[in-house]
């Protein structure tokens, strides 16, 4: 019945090109959201995913990754004291001020690492090296930052301001890391950005504790013994700390709800669509099924045409659409907007594999 399908479907052309018109918009539409909500959910957990650590420690009841609060760094030899872990490592993550050449101010999100391990430098260099923040003034930033920076070159110096003004030099630059704030990401020493911090603090604290244990199977029970010990700090695992961010920028600040619904509007929109056509196309040709049943067709039969045109209409829609968000992918990001479609099109493939 597949044959007699198409060639009902394909007889009316000019209905059949406006149904395909509102199934790719709504495909672009639904795709566009669900890349978005994924892109700004990457970037949000980017550091998270790239630091390979098992145990996350930070201040008590924080929101998310962004918005932490510090803490005595001291509290590391507490993690450290269990034989269990292969390694420890601290992490500061504050917000300044880039002075730029017309003048004017730009928010950075500052995240200090130690250059001797590379533990949370950036992980996508184009030009220059983490290790060369080490032992001064220096930073490295984000080819993505350039629409709101301006042109960044290596060697350039650049007013940061936290307390105070300093000059910091540029030595590297990294790609593709972007933050969920959009806010400029600079990467610098955990040293410099603790001495930034000791104009206005001259306690010694951090942010994050990061650590990675020997045997992942007694992750569980360094995790439920360092809560029992350092009740003044919240512990974490990696997919912990992952899901409560994403789940503070989906749920808390409505972000999520908003692509959802946008989502499913288009959904509807696209269902609404092949319905209404299919529809018509049984009203017109009701004479011809009714010819099929009379020389011993099934119900079964004509249901397998009716859905068979529904679903040959989706797929060739879906096709169109999923290619023109991939033509768009590009121009779109280029533009300062992360459009994730991976996770999209390793679906469509296996769903295609399953298929054949």
């Amino acid at each position: 019945m597949l044959w007699l399908a198409f060639k009902t479907l394909f007889y009316e052309k000019g209905r059949l090109f406006i149904t395909l018109m509102g199934i790719t918009f709504s495909t672009i539409l639904v795709l566009a959201q669900v890349g978005m909500y994924l892109g700004m959910m990457g970037n949000a957990t980017a550091i998270i995913r790239h630091i390979d650590a098992d145990i996350w420690v930070a201040s008590k009841n924080i929101q998310n990754f962004d918005f932490a609060n510090p803490f005595p760094e001291e509290r590391i030899n507490k993690v450290r004291a269990f034989p269990e872990i292969e390694w420890t490592e601290r992490l500061l993550l504050s917000y300044g001020f880039l002075k730029l050449e017309n003048g004017g101010r730009e928010q950075v999100q500052i995240l200090g690492y130690n250059p001797d391990t590379g533990i949370g430098a950036p992980w996508s260099m184009i030009a220059g090296n983490p290790k060369d923040v080490k032992g001064g003034n220096y930073m490295i930033l984000d080819t993505t930052s350039q629409q709101r920076l301006g042109r960044l070159a290596v060697g350039s110096v650049w007013e940061l301001t936290l307390a105070n003004p300093h000059s910091f030099k540029l030595v590297g630059l990294s790609e593709g890391i972007k933050s969920f704030t959009t806010m400029p990401i600079v990467f610098m020493s955990y040293n410099q950005l603790q001495n930034l911090f000791s104009e206005f603090n001259q306690e010694k604290q951090t942010f994050f504790i990061v650590a990675k244990v020997k045997d992942k199977r007694r992750l569980g029970h360094i995790v439920d013994t360092l809560r029992a010990t350092m009740r003044d700090n919240d512990i974490f695992t990696r997919n912990d700390i992952i899901y409560k961010t994403i789940m503070y920028w989906t749920v808390q600040t409505g972000l999520g709800m908003g692509f959802f619904i946008t989502a499913i509007l288009g959904l509807i929109v696209g269902g609404s669509i092949v319905g209404q056509t299919i529809y018509a196309n049984t009203m017109e040709h009701i004479r011809e099924f009714g010819t099929l049943k009379a020389i011993g067709a099934r119900n079964s039969d004509i249901y397998k045409v009716i859905f068979s045109q529904a679903g040959i209409s989706a797929v060739i829609g879906y096709i169109i659409g999923l290619v023109f968000i991939i033509l768009v992918k590009n121009p779109v990001e280029r533009a300062g907007v992360t459009l994730e479609i991976n996770s999209v099109l390793l679906f469509t493939q296996r769903y295609i594999r399953k298929a054949m």
